[in-house]
């Protein structure tokens, strides 16, 4: 692989996955946001390791923070030894960075200058930065391609979205080269592509740098105090140089954007639950191995969805259109739609679920009704 794609082997990944995840609350309230369960056998973090998995990285570091030891454990035991046992010769341990000292990150750019060490410490030359609380499938291999071709000092990783709903992200501003001309942090009227105007390109939170481009800028902004953030300091400052430019994360075979969810609040997260119940879902986590085998997707859980699903209409019950974790025990009769239910939930005979979110371990009394009635 290092043949077809010799970029890896000069490549140090860091995945941010830090986050306190206070907009999605109160999910996060014993977890970080990576360590959040999603599509029953997964969690969030999952689909950023697999990526760099199958994208054949060998130096991967995960740098955490908020409630890190649950998000640590299920790392060693559901991923280091998968990671070790891939067919790479040139990969390294997965490396944990929880912040030292008693500091604090202060913002992504932060949370990777205080951990800069292992940046300065090897021979790599590329810098890529990834968010921990993602859901797509991307081959690194083909972004990291792009950056080398085009000589970047900065390649983002974006995807069209809508610009009537494009206010929620950072929007990417690109001449038909896809050369980066402008950014802008979740802009009130975010500016439309020059040759679609009714797409914008949204900032994935996917970014490769070049080390020594990196470095300086972290040092300029978070050593003086002076900005702590990618979003709002790092890249707009490196844009003028005119050195940055867009990868477009696209299927070039169907002429559309790849599937890209931030599920960084509940709507979020429970948009992309229902897509996985579509008919004709847009993404299939289930058809592609995505995380450890099992029974280490969760590390105290050994059951596929599709067994709790069969023991619930040996119940008698009227499950549709929802997400069944594993060790989820439905009562009798009882009647669920449009819902998520995660590990270990509990549900009474006879109770009712409609568009409701049901956190790992909750017990919901018999003959409930949640969701049902708006008033």
């Amino acid at each position: 692989m290092n043949a077809e794609a010799p970029e890896l082997a000069r490549t140090q990944a860091l995945i941010l996955a830090g986050g306190q995840g206070e907009r999605l609350y109160p999910l996060t309230v014993s977890r970080a946001k990576p360590a959040v369960s999603f599509g029953g056998m997964f969690r969030i973090i999952d689909f950023t390791l697999s990526n760099c998995l199958h994208s054949g990285l060998g130096r991967v570091s995960l740098v955490t923070q908020y409630r890190h030891e649950e998000l640590h454990r299920y790392i060693r035991e559901g991923w280091s030894e998968l990671w070790s046992n891939s067919e790479q010769p040139h990969r390294s341990p997965l490396t944990l960075l929880p912040p030292t000292s008693g500091k604090r990150y202060r913002g992504t750019a932060d949370a990777v200058f205080q951990n800069s060490e292992i940046l300065e410490s090897d021979d790599t030359e590329f810098v890529l930065i990834l968010s921990g609380d993602h859901i797509y499938h991307m081959d690194y291999r083909n972004l990291l391609r792009q950056h080398v071709e085009t000589k970047a000092d900065l390649t983002i990783a974006t995807v069209e979205h809508p610009t009537d709903d494009a206010s929620h992200f950072g929007v990417v501003v690109v001449d038909e080269k896809f050369a980066v001309t402008g950014f802008e942090e979740k802009p009130a009227n975010p500016r439309p592509l020059p040759f679609k105007p009714s797409m914008s390109l949204v900032n994935m939170g996917v970014y490769v740098f070049k080390k020594d481009v990196l470095l300086p800028s972290l040092r300029r902004f978070c050593e003086t105090g002076c900005g702590f953030d990618f979003g709002h300091n790092i890249i707009p400052s490196l844009i003028p140089s005119g050195r940055t430019y867009a990868y477009d994360f696209r299927d070039e075979a169907r002429d559309c954007p790849r599937y890209w969810r931030d599920i960084g609040t509940l709507d979020g997260y429970y948009a992309a639950s229902m897509d996985l119940v579509k008919v004709d879902a847009p993404f299939d986590p289930y058809a592609n191995d995505i995380s450890p085998a099992e029974p280490t997707r969760h590390p105290t859980l050994n059951r596929r969805p599709e067994k709790t699903l069969s023991q619930g209409l040996q119940n008698h019950c009227d499950v549709s259109r929802s997400v069944l974790s594993p060790c989820v025990h439905l009562g009798r009769g009882v009647k669920v739609t449009d819902s998520v239910l995660m590990p270990g939930v509990r549900i009474g005979d006879g109770a009712q679920l409609r568009r409701t979110i049901v956190e790992e371990g909750v017990h919901i009394p018999a003959g409930c009704q949640v969701g049902c009635d708006l008033d």
